[in-house]
């Protein structure tokens, strides 16, 4: 079915001139695929005969774009149904040499679980290298499922077909997501030096549950580095800080500090681990302003073991942050609280 809409995007693109107007193509693809049909949602009838639900491959719909800094390039984006979600593929053409030349066809590999798709939310941006003329295109997209509101979601970054060099994956990113308030705080948008994608993640903390997590990325020389802003608070910066990769929680730590961080990481991480035995259950606690700098916060994070049957006490590390602009940093964590942080909780409980 992929060749299939693939050559029918190929066959429209190959004698269409490089003025081309994308909603005139995409109206050129909706008659033959009776594509794009607006969403009727039926009431259940016990008296009507069984319909035909869940039929891989139906209510096709297409969106056909032309980024407005790369107008040279040209994305079709085929998506239809499956059960509980839908699938995905993405083509994309540049017009060069007085026609049109696909660059990029992605898609998900064969699955034999709905989860295998590419879907829940699909979505790309494209960008040039700021070191060459080439582009980049960073895809980010979900995976349907039927029952949980946690799911997990990929980001790639593409080079597209160049100079005979067929396209290649040059980053790749998986790690969970929360469904539940999609799309209220999903975004993706290019930017002058890279990209940025804006989900929601679940919080170590099951009383808060979901938090916005930001997931911004630098690239230069064919390095993709992940840059702040990663939160849009400092509980949230701590939240994120205990749970990405070390390789990216150094950056955002004090230098002079790293040796009791990358400890006091590691230990949480380790009583994080789904293999381990006994898990506490974890809490964020005040959030306070200290009195030496209007930068300083201090986070208390608790570890309630109270819930696992294992007789041992309660215990809470104290995390040192310095607010920059759109950024934090990870200053200092201790078991006790510094004296300078006595001020009002900024982030109480609702």
């Amino acid at each position: 079915m992929k060749d299939a809409l693939a050559a029918l995007a190929d066959a429209a693109m190959k004698c269409a001139p490089g003025t081309l107007n994308e909603k005139a193509l995409e109206g050129s693809f909706v008659k033959p695929l009776d594509a794009n049909k607006p969403v009727v949602m039926e009431e259940y009838d016990p008296n009507k005969p069984d319909q035909f639900d869940d039929i891989y491959g139906n209510s096709i719909d297409v969106k056909v774009t032309r980024p407005a800094e790369q107008p040279q390039i040209l994305f079709v984006d085929f998506h239809f149904e499956i059960q509980c979600g839908f699938d995905s593929l993405l083509l994309a053409y540049e017009f060069r040499d007085g026609s049109w030349h696909r660059i990029l066809r992605w898609e998900s590999p064969t699955y034999d679980e709905i989860g295998g798709a590419f879907g829940d939310f699909f979505d790309y941006v494209v960008f040039p290298q700021t070191d060459s003329k080439d582009l980049f295109v960073a895809v980010a997209h979900g995976h349907p499922w039927c029952s949980s509101n946690m799911s997990a979601f990929d980001l790639d970054i593409l080079q597209p077909v160049r100079d005979g060099t067929p396209q290649q994956v040059l980053f790749h990113k998986k790690t969970i997501y929360s469904r539940a308030n999609y799309p209220i705080f999903h975004k993706m948008k290019a930017k002058p030096d890279g990209f940025e994608l804006r989900l929601e993640a679940y919080s170590m903390d099951m009383n808060i549950v979901f938090r916005p997590v930001i997931y911004s990325y630098r690239v230069s020389n064919n390095q993709f580095v992940r840059v702040q802003p990663i939160a849009m608070n400092g509980r949230d910066f701590v939240d994120e800080w205990l749970q990405a990769p070390w390789s990216e929680v150094k950056d955002w730590s004090d230098p002079a500090s790293l040796p009791a961080l990358e400890s006091a990481y590691k230990r949480i991480a380790a009583l994080e681990d789904p293999k381990a035995k006994s898990r506490p259950e974890f809490e964020y606690g005040p959030v306070r302003p200290c009195s030496d700098s209007p930068a300083h916060f201090q986070v208390e994070f608790d570890e309630d073991w109270s819930t696992t049957g294992r007789q041992r006490p309660a215990t809470t590390e104290y995390f040192q942050i310095l607010q920059g602009k759109n950024s934090f940093t990870m200053a200092g964590v201790s078991a006790t609280p510094d004296s300078r942080c006595k001020g009002a909780d900024i982030m109480p409980r609702q």
